[in-house]
């Protein structure tokens, strides 16, 4: 169960479940994509079979490159479960929200600067809430916090920031802004969708946010393109098809590719429970 301190800050009650039990499996799920299809919350049939994992004594771990507040809202459950959110940024660990890999200030002073200077349309996530400016009209606006489990605030208010998008670019706009960035060697900046530039701290990944949860030898799950060095860090990983223009990325090694249905994904779910 989730719910704010007086700083405004997100915790979680009850613990994770990291047992000490032989034989128990870590396996890590990206969530859209692999357990989420389009925007919808978990089907049943992946939740049974993720219970009937933790009934045995496993440990599930989600990750995504989302905030905390929308891969929340993906799940109707297990929200007692270890968390990495903003592709490494944030880490739930013992009941706490953890920044492991924020937007240095300087770097965040810069990028509200090419904010204002341009008048640009903006996601600035914090550890629990963000900042946005956008047409009410905009697509994104009601994926940004569907569960209203987070503030709107205003930008001045996010003084740490985990990843900033910035929407709507023109093209010469996308090419400038992103050379620009990168040149400060801090940043890492990638295009999401036409005229979106995402940008992080250059080393927010959900492998070190693994090791930071102490956990190495893991099954992992996922879908996208910034799962592959997340699966191929594991032991035995499933490639979810639901990008097939993506499906260059998927590792050769180790690797089982499964359909993107909730049957299919809930049968290789099953298939760790053996």
């Amino acid at each position: 169960m989730w719910w704010a301190d007086g700083d405004g800050h997100a915790k979680i009650k009850g613990q994770f479940r990291i047992l000490g039990v032989v034989g128990m499996k870590r396996i890590v799920f990206d969530v859209e994509g692999t357990l989420s299809f389009n925007g919808q919350v978990m089907a049943a049939e992946i939740v049974a079979a993720l219970q009937r994992l933790l009934a045995l004594g496993h440990q599930i771990i989600f990750t995504s490159t989302r905030p905390l507040r929308h891969l929340l809202a993906l799940m109707p459950t297990f929200h007692d479960a270890p968390l990495i959110g903003a592709n490494g940024a944030l880490v739930v660990k013992a009941g706490k929200i953890e920044v492991l890999a924020p937007i240095v200030p300087a770097d965040l002073r810069r990028l509200r600067g090419i904010i204002a200077q341009a008048n640009l349309d903006y996601v600035v996530d914090g550890q629990w809430n963000y900042a946005a400016q956008m047409a009410p009209a905009h697509p994104l606006l009601d994926q940004l916090d569907p569960k209203r489990l987070a503030h709107r605030v205003p930008l001045a208010e996010i003084t740490t920031a985990v990843k900033v998008t910035l929407l709507g670019l023109t093209a010469t706009q996308t090419t400038d802004l992103a050379a620009g960035l990168r040149a400060h060697q801090t940043l890492a900046v990638s295009s999401a969708a036409e005229g979106n530039l995402v940008i992080t701290a250059q080393h927010s990944h959900q492998a070190t946010a693994l090791r930071h949860l102490g956990v190495t030898d893991y099954i992992a799950f996922g879908n996208d393109q910034t799962d592959p060095a997340l699966l191929a860090g594991a032991r035995h990983s499933v490639w979810v098809t639901s990008k097939p223009q993506l499906a260059h990325l998927a590792p050769t090694a180790t690797v089982v590719t499964c359909a993107p249905d909730n049957r299919a994904v809930a049968a290789q779910i099953a298939r760790l429970a053996e």
